[in-house]
């Protein structure tokens, strides 16, 4: 038995190397994907948003606020604009993504302590942008206020640090778990390496089963002579006719060949992309050991319902974007319909990221994530149950096509 899976993990690994479409999804797509994502995110965080500003007051405290405006890390004024039709010709050519409207009596209706309205105009549905401006916008009208509060107190005779105290009685410290510059890389990219490691998996898998059942079910080749002959396979292997052997053969060459991967993306690659990794080796293995054999056994039992190599390819590609939302990092699971937070605890990806995400990025011992640890080994035992079912399906088909022949 030991022999003939051997044999099997050899032959799918020749496949792998010498099928041009296979290598180009499980070789290729694994290095060019995770070297294009770090592209988008290499500047870890947005800064300096570009901004226009329409400064209807002109008076020194308002010419203040803008210089405050663009001393932050948040945005960076561009141009100073005379009315709002200015600044959207601005706006539309993409050279501004907001601005913002000083009223006129700014700083007349703040002396007299009466409130005045700053207007901002961004598009709120480019969140990343929106989020940048206001909160650029908000933390410094929170700290020009304080300023101007505690000026009115210093005149009414209160010491400087009496009156900041009552203005401000407590400091507000601000620092993100996991991820204290707020860097999109961090948070984005360990994400779609382990989304990678499924999708470029199965479906090569897939394409290889395919390709299998094509030639069990007949494949038409034109000859040198340029007549058509059909050629059709009489059994999936020639080394053994038992589907637990065939399974795991294919299933250890698949994720023998991630496990390498795995080991590039979480050892060494966080060393030249700079993202955060806490090398918590153990427990990173035992979430990522049922994960691959759990993703190696899906790609193999989706044969059963994909007849057709291009098909395998387009529907699985299709479906990587969903994915990425399911594990409640990108959205959270709170907002996600029940009916998917079920479903997506049959996909590996969810539960194998909630894990290594927790390990390796936040920190998290094997107790913490057993959870998800049981759950792949769950779905391991029951991709294992219908990847035999679909062996024994081709074997079924090799068999029909031969009778039928003789």
């Amino acid at each position: 038995m030991v022999s003939n899976i051997i044999k099997i993990c050899k032959d799918e690994l020749k496949i792998i190397f010498t099928d041009a479409g296979c290598l180009l999804v499980m070789v290729g797509a694994i290095f060019m994907y995770s070297i294009f994502y770090t592209m988008p995110f290499s500047n870890q965080a947005t800064r300096d948003v570009p901004i226009g500003i329409i400064d209807n007051d002109k008076s020194s405290m308002s010419r203040e606020f803008v210089r405050d405006l663009d001393a932050t890390e948040y945005v960076k004024i561009e141009n100073n604009f005379t009315n709002i039709n200015e600044a959207e010709k601005e706006y539309y050519k993409n050279k501004i993504q907001a601005f913002i409207v000083i009223p006129k009596d700014f700083e007349r209706d703040i002396k007299r302590g009466k409130p005045s309205y700053v207007s901002t105009y961004t598009d709120s549905a480019f969140m990343i942008i929106y989020k940048q401006v206001a909160t650029a916008v908000a933390t410094l009208a929170t700290e020009f206020g304080a300023k101007i509060e505690v000026g009115t107190l210093m005149k009414k005779g209160v010491p400087k640090d009496t009156a900041i105290k009552l203005v401000m009685p407590f400091d507000f410290v601000q620092i993100p778990l996991y991820n204290p510059i707020g860097s999109y890389q961090n948070y984005i990219y360990p994400m779609v390496l382990i989304l990678l490691l499924q999708q470029t998996m199965v479906i090569g898998a897939c394409m290889i089963g395919s390709t299998l059942r094509e030639k069990i079910n007949g494949v038409r080749i034109r000859e040198k002579d340029g007549s058509v002959k059909l050629y059709r396979l009489n059994s999936i292997t020639p080394h053994t006719n038992n589907p637990v052997e065939i399974v795991l053969g294919k299933a250890f060459a698949y994720s023998g060949l991630y496990f390498i991967y795995a080991m590039l993306y979480f050892l060494i690659f966080p060393s030249f992309v700079v993202y955060d990794m806490t090398y918590n080796i153990l427990p990173m293995l035992l979430i990522l050991i049922p994960y691959l054999l759990s993703c190696a056994f899906l790609g193999q039992c989706l044969v059963y319902f994909l007849s057709k190599r291009e098909v395998s390819f387009f529907i699985l590609v299709s479906s990587s974007v969903p994915l990425i939302f399911l594990p409640g990092f990108v959205w959270p699971k709170e907002a996600v319909p029940l009916f998917l937070n079920i479903v997506s605890k049959l996909i590996p990806f969810e539960p194998a990221c909630d894990g290594l995400i927790k390990i390796n990025q936040m920190g998290a011992n094997f107790s913490q994530v057993q959870h998800d640890f049981w759950i792949l080994v769950g779905l391991c035992l029951i991709y294992f149950v219908f990847a035999c079912a679909a062996v024994k399906k081709m074997q079924s088909e090799a068999t029909q096509n031969f009778e039928d022949k003789n």
